[in-house]
C-alpha cells in the first residue's frame, strides 16, 4: 500500500394499479417532513435509467440546510452514509407498520451526528450501515432528526423521501397519503409507438415499429396526423407521457395506465408499490432500444415472458393484441395520476388479414436461438459466455462477432449481440487476452466500448489465458490495462485550512476510485467523500485535531 504526502501534515490514501381508483391510505396521519409547502421535482414509480423511483423528491428551494422532520413517532432503525445512491440517509421505523426515509441529508441532528462520528472513527471509515437497536435512537413525531442537503447521486439539493412497509421494506406511494401536495395537472401524452410483433405482423403495410405524434383535443388527445393505421397480425402498443404537479416543471411518472380495444381491457397497471427485487424490470417495461437511443421513454402496453413486475393488474395475452379480420377496432389509452387527474387517447384502426408468410431461421442469417427460460452458453475460440436461466427478458436470435484489437488494447473487440437488448441479470463474460505481458496480469480488466470513446469498466480476474468478470448488458468489449495512479490536487493553495475546510479533487481515468483514506499528522481523519464531483474534504473536528 502506497502512500503519496500532500503536505507535511496531510495526506491522502487512495485505491483505485383497472382504471383510476382513488386507494388514499386513511388510517395513517403522517407529519409534513419540512416545514414549507411541498413541492415535487420526482414522484413515486418514476422510470429512471434502470429502475423505477421508489419515493418522492421534495424541492428545498435551492438550498442546502432545511429541517427535516420525522413524519410520525417511532425510532431510528437504520443510518446510511454512502458516496454515492441517497448519501446521508436515515431510516425511522413506526408502530404503524410503515418506514419512512430521508435521504440525501447534509447532516443529522447532534445526537445522531456524535454517533454516527463514532462509528466512523472507530471503523476508520466514511460510509456507513448502521442498524440501531429498538430503543436506542427514539423519535417524536415533528422532531428534527436533520437538514436537507444534497449528499450521494443528488443532482441538486432536495430531499428524497420514501414510505416503506417495514416487512420486507417494500416501497409504497407517498402520494397515497396526505401530504397536502397540490396537483391538477393531468398527464400530457406525447406520442404513440406501434410494434408488429412477429414475421405475419404489419403496422401501415410496414414490418417495423411506426410512431404517431399526438396532441392536445377538445375531448381528449388524438393523432397529429388523421391518417388511417391499418394493423395486421400481433401488435403491441407504447406511449410516450409524463405527469406534472402544480408548482413545478419537472416531468414525473404517470399512476395507472390502461388500454381498452373493443371496450375489454387488454392491458393496465397501476404503481402503488413495488420491491426493489423486481424494480430492475422496468427495462422490460419500457422500449429499451428507443432509451438507448433516443433517450425518450416509451412505456409498453405488452409484457415480455421474464416480466415479472406486479403493477400489471390486467392483462389478456400479455397485453399483445392479433388484428387478423377486416374490421374495425375502437382503441383507447387512458393515463391517470394519484390524484385522479385523467388523460386518454381515443381512436380507430381497421384491421387486416395478415399475409402469412414463413420465417426461415438459420444461426447464419438470424443468429443463435437462445431461450429466456433455460441457461444459454456460447463459446468461441476467443470468448465463452454463461448467460443464466431468466436473465433474457425473451427468446432472442444470438448474434456474435469480432473485430481485430486497436492498439490500446489486449483483446480483439467481441460484439456481443447489441446493446439495445435489454439483459435483466449479470451473466459471466471470458476473454482471451492477446500479448498481455505477465507483470501486466494484475492491471488487466474487461472493458465496454460505448459510443464516443466512452468505456464502463467491468473489472476481471485473469484466468488461464483468459480475463473473467460479470456483466448485465450486451455490447462490444475488450481488455485493457490500468497502469495509470489516481490524481489528488488541492482545491485550495498550499494545503491550508480555509473556514475549517480541505479539499482535494480526486480522479482516476479509467478504473474508477476503489478506496480512499485521509491523515492528519498520521492519525487518521474523516474525510467526506463527494462522489458526483470527485472531491474529498476534511472538515476541523476540534475534537479530534488540536490547532498548533
Amino acid at each position: 500500500m502506497q502512500y503519496k504526502k500532500l503536505s507535511l501534515f496531510f495526506y491522502l490514501l487512495i485505491s483505485t394499479h383497472f382504471l383510476y381508483s382513488q386507494t388514499k391510505i386513511q388510517d395513517v396521519n403522517f407529519y409534513s417532513p419540512v416545514d414549507f409547502p411541498i413541492y415535487l421535482s420526482g414522484n413515486f414509480g418514476e422510470i429512471r435509467s434502470t429502475h423505477f423511483h421508489s419515493g418522492i423528491d421534495i424541492k428545498t428551494q435551492g438550498v442546502i440546510g432545511k429541517n427535516i422532520y420525522a413524519v410520525e413517532e417511532g425510532y431510528i432503525s437504520r443510518i446510511k452514509i454512502s458516496a454515492n445512491s441517497y448519501g446521508k440517509t436515515i431510516y425511522v421505523s413506526h408502530p404503524n407498520g410503515h418506514t419512512t426515509v430521508y435521504g440525501h441529508l447534509n447532516s443529522f441532528n447532534n445526537k445522531i451526528e456524535k454517533l454516527v462520528k463514532k462509528i466512523q472513527y472507530s471503523a476508520n471509515e466514511f460510509e456507513i450501515n448502521h442498524f440501531p437497536q429498538e430503543g436506542e435512537l427514539p423519535v417524536k413525531k415533528g422532531q428534527l432528526i436533520g437538514l436537507s442537503g444534497n449528499t450521494g447521486s443528488s443532482n441538486g439539493p432536495h430531499l428524497h423521501f420514501e414510505v416503506r412497509l417495514t416487512k420486507g421494506q417494500i416501497p409504497v406511494n407517498p402520494l397515497l397519503f396526505d401530504f397536502n401536495i397540490e396537483d391538477k395537472i393531468a398527464p400530457v401524452l406525447y406520442s404513440l409507438f406501434i410494434y408488429p410483433l412477429n414475421a405475419n405482423s404489419e403496422v401501415n403495410n410496414q414490418k417495423y415499429p411506426l410512431m404517431f405524434d399526438l396532441k392536445k383535443g377538445n375531448e381528449g388527445y388524438i393523432f397529429s396526423d388523421t391518417n388511417k393505421i391499418y394493423l395486421s397480425g400481433e401488435i403491441g402498443f407504447g406511449i410516450e407521457m409524463n405527469d406534472f404537479l402544480n408548482n413545478s416543471r419537472n416531468k414525473c411518472g404517470i399512476y395507472t395506465l390502461s388500454l381498452i380495444i373493443n371496450d375489454k381491457v387488454i392491458f393496465n397497471y397501476s404503481i402503488d408499490k413495488f420491491s426493489f427485487y423486481e424494480s430492475g424490470y422496468v427495462k422490460s417495461h419500457i422500449d429499451f432500444s428507443e432509451k438507448s437511443k433516443s433517450k425518450r421513454t416509451i412505456q409498453k402496453t405488452f409484457i415480455s415472458p421474464n416480466n415479472k413486475l406486479s403493477i400489471y393488474k390486467s392483462l389478456t395475452n400479455r397485453g399483445v393484441f392479433n388484428f387478423e379480420i377486416d374490421s374495425t377496432y375502437a382503441i383507447k389509452l387512458i393515463a391517470s395520476d394519484v390524484h385522479g387527474n385523467t388523460s386518454e387517447l381515443s381512436f380507430n384502426i381497421y384491421g387486416q388479414v395478415p399475409e402469412l408468410s414463413e420465417l426461415n431461421i438459420n444461426k447464419q442469417t438470424y443468429g443463435i436461438f437462445m431461450d429466456w427460460d433455460s441457461e444459454n452458453i456460447f463459446e468461441d475460440e476467443e470468448i465463452k459466455i454463461k448467460i443464466p436461466k431468466r436473465t433474457l427478458y425473451d427468446t432472442l436470435y444470438f448474434k456474435y462477432s469480432k473485430s481485430n484489437q486497436e492498439s490500446n488494447l489486449f483483446s480483439n473487440i467481441h460484439h456481443i449481440h447489441n446493446r439495445f437488448t435489454p439483459v435483466h441479470k449479470n451473466y459471466s463474460i471470458s476473454l482471451k487476452t492477446i500479448n498481455l505481458p505477465e507483470n501486466l496480469k494484475e492491471k488487466a480488466f474487461i472493458v465496454q466500448l460505448i459510443d464516443d470513446n466512452k468505456i464502463n469498466s467491468i473489472g476481471g480476474k485473469v484466468i488461464n489465458g483468459y480475463i473473467v468478470s460479470e456483466t448485465n448488458s450486451f455490447g462490444d468489449y475488450a481488455v485493457m490495462i490500468d497502469t495509470i495512479s489516481p490524481t489528488i490536487k488541492p482545491v485550495i493553495k498550499k494545503e491550508k485550512l480555509v473556514n475549517g475546510k480541505i479539499a482535494f479533487k480526486i480522479t482516476d481515468q479509467l478504473t474508477g476510485i476503489k478506496s480512499y483514506n485521509g491523515y492528519i499528522d498520521n492519525s487518521w481523519a474523516l474525510f467526506e467523500y463527494d462522489l458526483k464531483n470527485d472531491l474529498l474534504f476534511y472538515i476541523m473536528d476540534e475534537e479530534k485535531i488540536e490547532r498548533n
